[in-house]
Formats: structure tokens, C-alpha cells, sequence
């Protein structure tokens, strides 16, 4: 038994081993048809600067600064890159940190820094022009100050303290979630309290237009806002009617809600401030369901975001 177990264990390390993205071989495929620009200041005006460390070094004309294909970047100031590599492939299976940081061995404050800037990268995806029929709905997250030294509220003496409220209070958190049906979902935290119209406009408008016929559920501030913006919609409680004229309902976006708590109970409660990091992972789970190459679609976002590593630092400590 314990040769079969050692065996597997084997196994899964020659196939993370295979699956690992090299970062020397992706800056040829990303940056092949787009002109180097300064991450500082974005001029164009650069020119070489020669190589550190096996890699080309750049130098912009106008603000003087030096810079690489990695500088601003999630990989930016890593120092075990082979590592870092390794545990991209940890990302795509949504382990949590003990676990992430026994297989490569790397210590577990280590592993949640990269864990951070990985998902600082992956904003740009929470969010796409939505197309045809748009399917829209309101969850509410619980606030958590896990690890915080001082909380903005009294501590709960009980979790049933928390529970026998309804509805939307001060400690908890909205998120409009939308998805047309190609499957280009939104997901976004926008408020503490109950969502109000506002909370539509901070999210889910950017990403909508007159050509989208909107299918929420009977959330007031919903129905408010397609009305203010003259949106076609059809809302209608899910419980009591499940289909509208043959196209119309909310089945995908419940969907979402489903996967969405499922896969969030892995990580047993994450900290508000690092919430809309975890909704742009989900969100990533979602769109690369098909691929084969999960790890390295994720090494090619982290390496053309060049503000993730500034995002990073903006989170609050």
C-alpha cells in the first residue's frame, strides 16, 4: 500500500513537473506583435539597455528608466522564479495555502504573497462587454475581518448572532453578478449593505448597452436601474416562474451562484479586503474551463499585466 501511495504521489509530481510554464518561452508569444513600451511612464521612445540575468534589459528616452519584460509584473522581485513557476500549476487546482506551499516548499507567507499578485493580474478579466441576452442577480457575503487587530464592529459572541439576521445589513457584503448566455460573466464587490441602484452603475453598467436585453431577478434596484438607463428586461421570480416566453430566465446566473459558493467553502471564509481578488480567480476558473493549459494561459496573463505588481501594493495591509 504504501508503494502504491508513494507511486501516485511520484506521479503527480512528473506531471506538474511537465505542465510547468517556462517564462522564457512566453515573452516570444505575447509580445511578438506588440511594440515594447516603458511600464512607467508607457512612452515608446525606449531603446536596449543590455541583458541581466539572461534577459533583455530596456531603457525609456524619456523618464530614464530601465526596466525588463518582467518589471510591473506579478513575477517582478521574484527570486525563486522556478518556484513561482511551479506553483502557477497549484493556482489552477484552488488549493489552499498549506497544501500549495508543502509541494513546491516554499514557506507558507511566501506562497500567499504570490498567491496575491497572481490574482492582481487577473482583473482585467472579471468583466467583458456583454452580448445578447444578459442574465443578472444580487448575492451577499458575510464581512470578515479574519487577522485583523481591530474590527469597525463588536465581536460576535455566536456564529447564530450573525445568522438570525435577514436580508442585507452592515455586515455584509453586495456583489452584482451578471453573464450573458456565451458565458462572459461579471462579478464584482460593490458595496456594504443592501445594493442600491448605485451599486449597478459602479459594475455592471460599463460592461452593458442599449442592444442587451436584461433578465434579472425581482431585486428592486435592478428593475430601477434598467429603467433609468431604458433597458429592455424581464424580471420575474425564479421560485414561482422558471421561464419567460421560452428564452427568458435566470437559470445561468444561478448557476454561477451555485459554483461560485461551492468553491469558495475550500478556503473557509476570506477576508473582505481580498474578496475581489478571489472573484477574479473564480472568474478565470470559469472562462479557461476548456483549456488544456490552464497554468500556462495564466503565466501568459500574469506576464502582459504590467500593473498587477502596483495593484498588489495598493491592497491594504
Amino acid at each position: 500500500m504504501k508503494c502504491i501511495t508513494y507511486f501516485l504521489q511520484r506521479l503527480g509530481l512528473l506531471q506538474v513537473e511537465l505542465n510547468v510554464p517556462k517564462f522564457v518561452h512566453i515573452p516570444l508569444a505575447t509580445h511578438k506583435d506588440e511594440a515594447v513600451r516603458c511600464p512607467h511612464c508607457s512612452s515608446g521612445d525606449i531603446y536596449g539597455h543590455g541583458t541581466c540575468k539572461g534577459r533583455r534589459r530596456y531603457r525609456c528616452k524619456s523618464c530614464q528608466k530601465s526596466f525588463n519584460d518582467f518589471t510591473g509584473t506579478a513575477v517582478s522581485g521574484i527570486r525563486k522564479t522556478e518556484k513561482f513557476e511551479e506553483y502557477l500549476n497549484l493556482m489552477v487546482e484552488s488549493l489552499t495555502i498549506r497544501k500549495a506551499s508543502a509541494a513546491p516548499g516554499v514557506n507558507m507567507k511566501t506562497v500567499f504573497d504570490w498567491r496575491h499578485k497572481i490574482l492582481s493580474s487577473l482583473s482585467a478579466l472579471n468583466g467583458e462587454s456583454f452580448g445578447g441576452i444578459v442574465e443578472c442577480d444580487d448575492r451577499q457575503v458575510d464581512m470578515s475581518g479574519k487577522g485583523s487587530r481591530k474590527l469597525t464592529r463588536q465581536p460576535y459572541e455566536r456564529h447564530s448572532d450573525r445568522t438570525a439576521k435577514k436580508g442585507a445589513g452592515n455586515d455584509r457584503v453586495s456583489l452584482p453578478v451578471a453573464t450573458d448566455r456565451k458565458g462572459n460573466p461579471a462579478m464584482q464587490a460593490a458595496k456594504v449593505g443592501r445594493m442600491d441602484v448605485k451599486s449597478m452603475e459602479r459594475t455592471i453598467e460599463k460592461y452593458t448597452g442599449k442592444q442587451n436585453v436584461l433578465c434579472p431577478d425581482s431585486h428592486p434596484s435592478i428593475v430601477a436601474w434598467a429603467l433609468d438607463r431604458s433597458l429592455e428586461h424581464h424580471a420575474f421570480v425564479a421560485s414561482k416562474q422558471h421561464v419567460k416566453d421560452c428564452c427568458y430566465h435566470v437559470r445561468h446566473v444561478n448557476s454561477m451562484d451555485n459554483q461560485y459558493e461551492r468553491w469558495m467553502k475550500s478556503f473557509v471564509g476570506v477576508v473582505t479586503k481580498y474578496l475581489p481578488s478571489y472573484l477574479n480567480w473564480f472568474i478565470f476558473l470559469g472562462k479557461m474551463k476548456q483549456s488544456s493549459q490552464k497554468a500556462m494561459d495564466m503565466a501568459k496573463i500574469v506576464l502582459s499585466s504590467a500593473g498587477a505588481l502596483m495593484d498588489y501594493r495598493a491592497i491594504e495591509r
